[in-house]
């Protein structure tokens, strides 16, 4: 099994909503894929079409010493997932971020234990904030994902973070562009940025703005499934298939 950290060079990124299309473009281009919430914000499930007040997920069933295997969902697409779940309070939160401390490496022995195709790459949806969580998804990771919203804090944060995950022994880190908008100047601007500033870090896809993702969220489906001619259905597509070349470069 490989796996994908995505996470995001500041808030509002888009995190999430890259993590639901890349494990949904692989799915979608029959590679098993695993999506895997570890951000208490609890919304890549909506993309998979799961209740808004069912509030199941790993984290509860962990905190309550049950088996968080149960937590696994599949979608009516036939896609993997597993919910963070919804948490009583911030001191249940802290709970699970020391128990991630002490044990550092328990994502990575979890999705090895799994009785999943070896082929199977699972994405990790991280948390906004550095910490404990994000931490536990970078070190069972292959690859690092890190999106990046076309403005000027992303760009400045850019750089510190891919530098930290370095610092932290982290996998390999890539930028994605996302939301980018071509009618925008500024937005071109922060393109040549990074096309000069990270060169072959920067992925070669590139993903636009599109009022179809939001649409496809409020049906709770990803637009391979309510606009699949879509701008972004055919961006995440091509995502999809960079990550797979990516994976695959990084483990030969």
């Amino acid at each position: 099994m490989r796996t994908v950290a995505v996470l995001g060079a500041a808030g509002g990124s888009g995190v999430t909503t890259v993590a639901a299309h890349l494990a949904a473009g692989l799915h979608a281009a029959h590679k098993h894929a695993l999506a895997f919430d570890f951000s208490p914000d609890n919304v890549l499930r909506l993309h998979f079409g799961m209740a808004w007040q069912d509030t199941s997920g790993f984290a509860p069933a962990l905190l309550a010493d049950g088996d968080w295997h149960a937590a696994t969902y599949r979608s009516a697409t036939g896609l993997d997932f597993v919910p963070f779940g919804q948490l009583a309070s911030d001191a249940e939160l802290d709970r699970l971020a020391s128990f991630f401390t002490a044990e550092p490496l328990w994502l990575r022995k979890q999705l090895q234990q799994l009785a999943l195709p070896s082929e199977t790459v699972a994405v990790c949806d991280c948390p906004r904030a550095p910490g404990a969580l994000t931490a536990q998804a970078l070190a069972a990771a292959d690859l690092a994902l890190l999106v990046m919203a076309p403005d000027a804090v992303a760009y400045a944060v850019a750089t510190r973070t891919i530098e930290r995950i370095r610092a932290l022994g982290g996998p390999p880190a890539a930028l994605l562009l996302n939301g980018f908008d071509p009618a925008r100047r500024f937005d071109r601007d922060i393109a040549v940025l990074l096309r000069t500033a990270f060169q072959d870090r920067l992925a070669p896809v590139t993903i636009h703005r599109d009022a179809f993702l939001n649409e496809a969220l409020a049906c709770k489906q990803t637009v391979f499934d309510f606009a699949p001619s879509s701008q972004a259905a055919h961006e995440f597509a091509a995502l999809s298939t960079w990550v797979l070349a990516r994976l695959a470069r990084e483990e030969s």
